[in-house]
């Protein structure tokens, strides 16, 4: 029951993030692990202690009274190692987590090339029996009544929107030898109409951006991203050079203008790709539906049904579908590093508590034990400081060994989350040191309960009763 309670609470929190969250349910074969599992754990831990009293010395114990020190020492040493898995595991956790934690952090602070803030997009259908002079005309209606519309600011459309991926396409250069198809550099292409730069506040970085006249068959134009400009023209200036896609060669386009770099793989892929635009109403021969761009300076969900009746004005059976904030789509694309940030936060927490219950743990059943111990040592004159550094010190040793054993441990599996991590080195000694000294301290903070009862031992009473 409480396990399907918390698949629903997670399948809550987290559905759009995870990946079939629909298919995921509890049955016969979970459950069955889960019971296999904590059979063979409790049988673990049984096994490890019927080992330990088969090898008590009966002579040694009886001459001992209850056998306690020769018990307690053997028991010790386990307790020790146990608390130093736990807090090995721990601290292993909680570096993953805090490394998932900050490369979050700082996707969240890599400029994607557009400003996301303020606009709106939805998907709207082509008619599919749309010729392609038709379409033209189809944009040419549709697009100035959007802008028309109160509090839009500028409105476009584009075949895919950045963060989504979309067409990868080979270019010849002008001026340059033919390359055989195979070896023709592809890059990103992307159709759109005039204005879609300015909606998105993409940066010029030179010549222009598109214009009405370029719409016109007759004047192909391209627009190329800052990254291509380099890789084709490292020395030269691109504005006015001469392109072909390759698909479509007796096509010759004339770069009219540079833009920024744009994250179209998603923010944390670090190289940006090659990119051209070119104006939609030119190539439109895959275009059953476009994606709507529309910045407002009002929230822009309120303009959803004015957009709808404009194109239900046009084209009554042309439904809007997919209406998203631009904002949504860029944090969608972290979903997955979000994902992977909450399963380790869940795991190094849970490791976290079991590290200082366990501590917590040790220390209390060690003091019990060594009652008649403590008791003498303060009859024979130890002072309350001397009670509490004896119980500390021995419950900060395997903690603090258990930190540099997590601490290499974490090293050496650094590696497994070069893949998931952005913004941050996956040895980070920020992230080791923060995470080695907040366990320190939970271990300490677990060691002074135990060593404040220590010090409420009555030398008399506790001697009386052994």
């Amino acid at each position: 029951m409480i396990a399907g309670s918390g698949q629903k609470l997670v399948l809550n929190a987290l559905a759009d993030q995870l990946p079939r969250a629909t298919e995921l349910h509890l049955d016969a074969r979970v459950l069955a692990f889960t019971l296999i599992t904590s059979l063979l754990t409790g049988l673990a831990a049984g096994m490890v202690a019927c080992w330990r009293l088969m090898r008590i010395d009966l002579n040694e114990s009886l001459k001992q009274g209850l056998g306690k020190t020769h018990a307690y020492s053997g028991g010790r040493r386990t307790r020790g190692a146990l608390v130093v898995a736990e807090m090995a595991l721990s601290l292993i956790l909680l570096v993953g987590a805090g490394l998932m934690i900050r490369s979050l952090s700082a996707l969240y602070r890599v400029n994607p090339g557009f400003d996301p803030s303020g606009v709106i997009t939805m998907t709207v259908p082509i008619p599919k029996s749309s010729e392609g002079s038709k379409r033209s005309r189809f944009y040419d209606e549709f697009l100035p009544e959007v802008r028309r519309l109160p509090g839009v600011i500028s409105a476009a459309a584009i075949d895919d929107l950045p963060l989504q991926g979309g067409s990868e396409q080979p270019v010849v250069i002008e001026g340059r030898p033919d390359e055989v198809f195979a070896l023709q550099p592809n890059v990103s292409v992307r159709r759109a109409t005039p204005g879609y730069i300015g909606t998105m506040r993409i940066p010029i970085i030179a010549g222009r951006d598109f214009e009405e006249a370029d719409t016109v068959p007759g004047k192909p134009a391209v627009l190329i991203n800052e990254a291509m400009a380099k890789k084709f023209w490292p020395n030269e200036n691109p504005i006015g050079k001469r392109l072909r896609i390759s698909f479509t060669p007796e096509t010759q386009r004339e770069v009219v203008g540079v833009v920024g770099n744009v994250k179209d793989r998603g923010l944390s892929v670090i190289d940006p790709v090659s990119m051209m635009y070119i104006p939609l109403s030119q190539d439109h021969k895959d275009a059953g539906a476009v994606a709507l761009v529309v910045r407002s300076d009002r929230d822009p969900s309120a303009l959803t049904s004015g957009i709808t009746r404009v194109l239900q004005q046009i084209n009554p059976e042309l439904p809007i579908r997919d209406v998203r904030p631009m904002t949504e789509i860029v944090a969608e694309s972290l979903s997955q590093h979000r994902f992977s940030m909450y399963l380790f936060v869940a795991m190094a927490g849970l490791a976290f508590l079991l590290a200082a219950v366990g501590i917590y743990s040790v220390l209390a059943y060690s003091v019990r034990t060594r009652v008649q111990e403590i008791s003498i040592r303060m009859a024979l004159g130890a002072q309350i400081p001397d009670v509490l550094r004896l119980v500390i010190v021995e419950g900060m040793k395997p903690a603090f060994a258990g930190i540099v054993v997590g601490a290499f441990g974490a090293w050496m599996l650094s590696g497994l989350l070069s893949r998931l991590i952005f913004g941050v080195s996956t040895t980070d000694p920020y992230t080791f040191s923060s995470v080695a000294g907040i366990l320190a301290a939970v271990a300490l903070m677990a060691c002074i309960i135990p060593a404040y009862r220590a010090t409420r031992v009555e030398p008399v009473t506790a001697l009386r009763n052994e």
